[in-house]
């Protein structure tokens, strides 16, 4: 387990496999100092507590457990611990990144590996924490086979990573891409009578393909995206306007359709929110 960064008690002490070198590092008193990645990607991530950082003197940001840091090649980094954490780093082999990468473009119908900027944040999905897990607990296993088992399980964390960088190249920078064009769409007409069919045939694909490719890159369906623009649009309204006058301006017809749909992602009715937020 190591206590600061420094790149010869790295070699000594992560733990290295075929497809990568596994560092565990415990900072138990607040620390401060820069270090840098070197050959290969890092994905850094918090066990417990966070990390401030600086990264290649531009981009500064603090994230905790719940993220996770795709560390390009050859990055300079300040970082500031202010509070007891523990961190696992997996340098990854280029060769298993760019593997893993050409399945993911396949699968998103773009070249992830020629609009990559480097430098990626993204929050952890259960996968994402599923997979992490195993790698940690067979890390410390007497498993005779635990090398072989890591690299597996890290390919299949990888996988889930790269989907979620494949899918946010998708939404900001593929402008012409169907699942950009649809959301687009659906952002600007989200109060008019929108059908799925209608959205995939003016973007020249059959309803099921749409389907299972919008699905593919945002995890949910069309259908269920839409819903839920209008009721996080729904949250905003209901601060200045009554509930049948938000459902009509959502596009609802039937203010008890409206009413449920909330309740099932919130919790509780829009008049029970209204009241919430005005203290009563």
């Amino acid at each position: 387990m190591l206590k600061s960064f420094d790149r010869n008690l790295e070699l000594l002490d992560g733990l290295e496999t075929e497809y990568m070198r596994l560092l565990y590092y415990d900072f138990s008193q607040p620390y401060n100092g820069n270090y840098r990645s070197y050959e290969n990607n890092r994905i850094c991530t918090i066990l417990s507590g966070e990390k401030k950082v600086k990264i290649n003197n531009k981009k500064i940001f603090c994230y905790g457990e719940e993220e996770f840091v795709i560390l390009p090649q050859n990055s300079q980094v300040y970082m500031e611990i202010n509070k007891p954490t523990k961190a696992l780093v997996l340098e990854i082999k280029e060769d298993v990144i760019k593997n893993i990468t050409s399945k993911v473009s396949l699968d998103f119908q773009i070249d992830i590996e020629t609009k990559d900027g480097g430098l990626f944040i993204g929050k952890k999905t259960l996968n994402i924490k599923l997979a992490m897990e195993k790698i940690v607990k067979t890390y410390y296993s007497l498993e005779k086979n635990k090398a072989f088992l890591m690299d597996l399980y890290l390919q299949e964390m990888m996988y889930n990573i790269l989907k979620i960088k494949g899918a946010d190249i998708i939404l900001t920078k593929e402008k012409k891409n169907p699942v950009f064009l649809a959301i687009k769409y659906m952002k600007e007409n989200y109060n008019k009578n929108i059908k799925i069919k209608d959205i995939a045939n003016s973007l020249g694909m059959s309803e099921s393909n749409f389907c299972i490719y919008f699905k593919k890159v945002t995890g949910i369906t069309p259908k269920k995206y839409l819903k839920n623009i209008k009721l996080n649009k729904a949250v905003e309204l209901l601060k200045e306007n009554n509930v049948t006058e938000v459902a009509f301006d959502l596009g609802y017809e039937n203010i008890s359709y409206f009413i449920n749909e909330f309740k099932n992602k919130y919790g509780f009715t829009p008049k029970q929110y209204q009241k919430n937020i005005q203290g009563l």
